[in-house]
């Protein structure tokens, strides 16, 4: 996390940096081997405002 830090100049702008959701959370997987699918959403729920709804974005998985 500190790493991402220093090269995005703010974690916050780290996580703006992707264009949608999807793409985020596959880069938060990718960075934080630890998170799964429901852990990356639950922490971008309460981090960022703009997350789709649940059921959406659990019928995106199933695709």
């Amino acid at each position: 996390m500190l790493e991402l830090d220093l090269e995005f100049s703010g974690f916050q702008k780290y996580l703006r940096f992707h264009d949608d959701f999807p793409a985020l959370v596959k880069d938060l997987r990718k960075q934080f081997k630890f998170l799964e699918e429901m852990g990356c959403y639950y922490y971008l729920y309460v981090l960022v405002e703009k997350v789709p709804p649940h059921e959406e974005w659990q019928a995106s998985l199933k695709k």
